[in-house]
């Protein structure tokens, strides 16, 4: 089991609820493709993208390998992901019904 498999379910909730207000507050700063600044209530953190895994300067990720600011870095990743895939297929449906007009089809 990982030190991160062992962080008890409210600690774990305290760290997703901290993460939420993080993305909320907009507190994360993206620095590069790989960096991120964190600025929590009485600290600052950098969160570092390093082979496909993100890591923290702040002392709870060095002890249990989670924290909330890469919670908060993971989560704003996976919106811009879901995001720009939306984005895709909105394009794509909106070509594709651009085309239809055109050629004068009826739209269901």
């Amino acid at each position: 089991m990982s030190k991160a498999e062992s962080i008890p379910s409210e600690a774990f909730q305290r760290m997703v609820e901290k993460a939420a207000w993080l993305i909320m507050d907009g507190r994360i700063v993206r620095i590069s493709d790989v960096l991120y600044y964190v600025i929590g209530r009485r600290s600052r953190h950098m969160v570092r993208l390093e082979n496909s895994r993100l890591t923290c300067s702040c002392f709870g990720f060095k002890e249990r390998g989670i924290c909330s600011h890469v919670i908060a870095v993971s989560t704003l990743l996976k919106m811009k992901e879901g995001a720009d895939m939306i984005d895709k297929l909105i394009d794509d449906r909106v070509k594709k019904e651009l085309k239809r007009l055109y050629r004068g089809e009826a739209i269901r």
